[in-house]
């Protein structure tokens, strides 16, 4: 018994974000990672559910939605911007592009908001373009 318990605490100690993607019933692609207290979500609109198309991210820290300043990371990309009551909206042109070039650059991503840093290991990088135009 004392072995399955400390398995289960192994196996719980793994990276502390992953994507997962679920799709709902107007085809949008839902991508999410959380941990640490924060969240991050970005809704994909691959087949044009919306006129025109939009793609979002949306960031909760400690489950409230986050406005203000922050700045993602990786080791080859960089991006500060604003975010308004949790979510950026791929309209908003380069902040999109931007942001979903960092997530696509590396699975492990420092997200500092606040002068709280939180390093986020995704396991992967963001799997998909997401309507960005960036490489």
């Amino acid at each position: 018994m004392k072995h399955c318990l400390i398995a289960a605490l192994c196996l719980a100690s793994g990276p502390a974000l992953a994507w997962t993607e679920t799709k709902d019933f107007r085809g949008l692609h839902v991508y999410e990672a959380s941990g640490e207290g924060v969240a991050l979500s970005v809704v994909c609109d691959p087949d044009g559910a919306m006129i025109p198309p939009e793609n979002h991210l949306m960031m909760t820290v400690q489950g409230e939605n986050y406005s203000g300043d922050y700045q993602l990371k990786s080791s080859e990309r960089s991006f500060e911007g604003k975010i308004q009551n949790g979510t950026l909206v791929s309209t908003d042109g380069d902040p999109w592009n931007e942001v979903i070039a960092v997530l696509r650059s590396s699975a492990e991503i420092d997200l500092t908001i606040n002068g709280m840093s939180y390093a986020l290991n995704t396991e992967q990088p963001f799997p998909v373009e997401c309507g960005s135009s960036a490489e």
